[in-house]
């Protein structure tokens, strides 16, 4: 897949173009059929299958008091619209001059003017321009006009209602992982950069790699069964989300600690992803090295025991 950044580094026209547009945090069930289907419909006219994604989250230049944590990383956003055949991803970049295009500005410069496509496949409830005023009616008025079909999709429905990107949020942050992971269609998994700690845990004899995952939403505090993906290896390790109670003075906020069984490499600087599995206990305090060592003796027989029954989904 073509990655281009920035709308003025597109095309002026693709070959019929099938376009799908979006933000797409998570790449979750309903966005891969959507996506899917734009894909279905350029291979059948012999077209090129086109994303229009946009970073940041609208929500973070819109409404910067709101906290909204993605559930992927843009990086891991682009390699799942990529697992799905797609040709070309532009992505655009949202800001307050692109907040304040009209509806008609939006289809003229951004769609006809640089992606010329035959047929824009979207979701039902779209919306485009300033203040979110342009409405899929209007999408298909001007498509009457300019000629490209527009093709809306209905939500996928979960459990309860339909799954989207913000149910999917609650379901990470209050630790429904299974249900997460149905919604995703693969197990919760956060990018990060492996950089150096304090060197606590090797002292401990469980020498952890700190993953700085930055404006990503984790699971709750606690010690999960892991897998560590690094370089096309999936490895087996145990995490622990949370604040190191034990040792308050080296208290640095919330971190994310993988400890990799049977593993000895240096992997500073290294981009990592780290997949969850199963939490299997909270944060402890605990009153002791000795404590904390016994428990973590526990805990590692533990999830050496989850890991050898699953098979890694990378």
């Amino acid at each position: 897949m073509k990655v281009i950044y920035g709308i003025g580094k597109a095309k002026q026209a693709y070959r019929k173009a099938v376009l799908t547009i979006g933000v797409f945090d998570g790449v979750h069930v309903g966005h891969q059929k959507l996506i899917a289907d734009a894909v279905a419909r350029a291979k059948r006219i012999d077209g090129t299958s086109v994303v229009m994604t946009f970073d940041p989250h609208p929500v973070k230049v819109l409404k910067p008091e709101i906290y909204l944590p993605y559930i992927t990383s843009l990086d891991q956003r682009l390699q799942f619209i990529s697992d799905l055949g797609v040709d070309v991803c532009i992505v655009v970049e949202f800001d307050s001059d692109f907040a304040s295009l009209t509806p008609d500005d939006f289809v003229n410069t951004y769609l006809v003017e640089h992606i010329k496509p035959v047929d824009i496949v979207v979701g039902s409830e779209f919306c485009f321009g300033k203040n979110r005023s342009g409405s899929i009616e209007d999408l298909k008025q001007a498509g009457q006009r300019l000629g490209f079909d527009v093709n809306p999709m209905v939500p996928v429905k979960g459990e309860e209602s339909k799954i989207g990107s913000t149910g999917i949020r609650r379901l990470i942050s209050s630790g429904n992982l299974e249900l997460a992971e149905q919604y995703l269609g693969r197990r919760v998994a956060v990018e990060g950069t492996v950089v150096r700690g304090d060197g606590r845990g090797r002292t401990l004899g469980y020498p952890t790699a700190n993953v700085n995952v930055k404006d990503v939403l984790l699971p709750p505090m606690g010690v999960y069964a892991t897998i560590l993906h690094i370089d096309g290896e999936s490895l087996p390790s145990m995490s622990n989300i949370g604040r190191r109670p034990s040792f308050k003075k080296y208290d640095q906020g919330i971190s994310l600690e993988v400890f990799v069984f049977d593993f000895d490499q240096n992997i500073y600087n290294k981009t990592v992803v780290v997949e969850f599995l199963e939490k299997v206990r909270d944060e402890r305090t605990f009153e002791s090295e000795k404590q904390l060592i016994e428990q973590l003796k526990r805990d590692e027989s533990r999830i050496r025991q989850i890991l050898s029954k699953i098979q890694p989904c990378s």
